[in-house]
């Protein structure tokens, strides 16, 4: 039995599907948690090419304010998890042990990164029918299941 679970999530109907597979697989667990997991792709203003583009072009000087920027990048954490909060009020309703995270970064790498550091039990992802040429060219799901040695339940 699984106690926590996590969730990708890119607002998809596919993650919605695995959102509430995964609350119907926890609603016995006592304790159980599921965390939703939106990654986002922020620019990484610590970038030496960012630095370099803003000093050329007049916008910084020769410092960057890093406490500042990090205190955009929670303001924008923060909306995107009350953003996903609001999105899946519906689903979650009166099921506890529900929380949302958000991370950036590439979406296989991130959720693999956080399942392992987070000591997640399992993954519950909603599959995107993209194509001959996606499946060709690779997916999320497929790249998350080869990466991680936790059960992933792939919802279509």
């Amino acid at each position: 039995m699984h106690q926590k679970v996590l969730v990708p999530y890119d607002k998809s109907e596919p993650a919605r599907h695995a959102l509430a597979q995964a609350i119907d697989l926890m609603a016995g667990v006592p304790d159980g948690q599921i965390t939703v997991l939106n990654v986002v792709d922020w620019h990484d203003f610590n970038a030496e090419t960012f630095k370099i583009a803003s000093r050329m072009s007049g916008v910084m000087g020769d410092s960057l304010d890093m406490s500042a920027i990090a205190d955009v990048n929670a303001e924008a954490a923060k909306e995107a998890a009350d953003r996903i909060s609001d999105d899946i009020a519906d689903l979650v309703g009166d099921a506890g042990g529900v929380s949302v995270a958000i991370v950036n970064g590439s979406p296989h790498d991130a959720i693999t990164a956080y399942c392992d550091e987070g000591g997640f039990d399992a993954i519950v992802m909603g599959h995107r029918g993209l194509g001959t040429m996606r499946g060709m060219l690779g997916s999320v799901c497929y790249s998350v299941l080869h990466k991680t040695s936790k059960p992933v339940l792939i919802v279509k």
